[in-house]
């Protein structure tokens, strides 16, 4: 078996029928090359049931296995599908987003041209409510094809957009981490980073495979301080980050003093997110350092940091109180 997809699913009965149907709709006919793992956390509504009235053929052959635990989270959910999967490569769809329709075929693809590669990425549209009502689009690293380590973790982090969904990932090293208990904010992040540290070849397609549902509001708009936290104290430890080896080349403590740069860039604007919600004027700028403004001008003209971040970086205050007026 070659792709084994981890679904998890809380309350989803209304959406997760149309997943599954994408999902199934993009493969080939006949085909049982991969399989998708439903994993119910405890939900209270007719997930589980939906299921059985809308797909017994695919529960019945194996191509969709069910399982229901107490609930417990994502992170929880996410870490059973890989303990269930027995495919070759592994990745994650959100029971409430939807895949390009030939979606399982280019994955396919990607494994056929690349056989060696640990972790494949691949680029997302996103919607709002009607899946046809595109919005924009995006990828999870900024270097397209063929990466090392270093390059494609450089990529990933200028790009800060840690959807697991966009990835593939060989299953033995998929399995060898494991989402964070308890963590409610980037888990994703902290995933990826374990894996990224373990991983050894990248490949990354200009494909865009995955539809990405926005929300009325964005995870950022609802992060906390002590989630912000969270993240910073997990890259703080994070060694691929760090890299205190004494044995490293110049060049390479340099690359690992620029990702830490920007880093604290994207950090900031998760700060300054949250702050600018709940905490007053001066103790947020007492409490969260900021980068020099040379810095962030020359993250910003090497491509390392997005326009709008860089903004806020540069110009807190007046986003801080632009904020609070529109409040009021």
């Amino acid at each position: 078996m070659e792709v084994s997809i981890i679904i998890p699913a809380y309350n989803a009965a209304e959406t997760l029928p149309q997943t599954l149907r994408s999902v199934f709709a993009s493969s080939p006919a006949q085909d049982n090359g991969f399989e998708v793992i439903v994993v119910d956390d405890g939900s209270s509504d007719r997930t589980g049931s939906q299921l059985a009235a809308e797909f017994p053929q695919q529960l019945a052959s194996g191509l969709l296995h069910y399982h229901y635990q107490p609930n417990a989270g994502v992170s929880v959910a996410r870490n059973t599908g890989l303990s269930l999967a027995q495919g070759r490569y592994v990745t994650f769809v959100d029971a409430d987003d939807e895949v390009q329709n030939d979606y399982i075929f280019r994955l396919y693809e990607l494994i056929q041209q690349h056989p060696d590669v640990d972790v494949f990425e691949f680029g997302y549209k996103t919607y709002r409510e009607q899946v046809g009502n595109i919005l924009g689009s995006g990828h999870v690293n900024r270097y397209r094809g063929m990466n090392p380590r270093e390059r494609a973790l450089e990529g990933a982090v200028s790009s800060f957009v840690w959807l697991v969904m966009c990835r593939l990932i060989r299953a033995d090293l998929a399995k060898s981490a494991s989402f964070p208990a308890g963590i409610k904010y980037c888990e994703d992040l902290m995933y990826l980073c374990t894996v990224y540290a373990q991983a050894t070849t990248f490949y990354t397609s200009e494909q865009e495979l995955y539809r990405y549902r926005i929300g009325e509001t964005s995870a950022i708009s609802r992060v906390t301080m002590e989630q912000c936290q969270q993240v910073r104290d997990f890259l703080d430890n994070f060694n691929a980050l760090k890299r205190d080896d004494l044995n490293i080349s110049d060049a390479e403590k340099s690359g690992s003093e620029k990702l830490k740069k920007v880093v604290d860039a994207n950090l900031y604007y998760m700060f300054h997110s949250a702050g600018k919600r709940t905490m007053p004027f001066l103790r947020f700028f007492r409490q969260v350092k900021r980068l020099p403004v040379i810095t962030i001008f020359r993250l910003y003209s090497t491509g390392l940091l997005s326009r709008r971040k860089t903004m806020i970086c540069l110009f807190p205050s007046l986003y801080f109180f632009g904020h609070r007026m529109k409040r009021r």
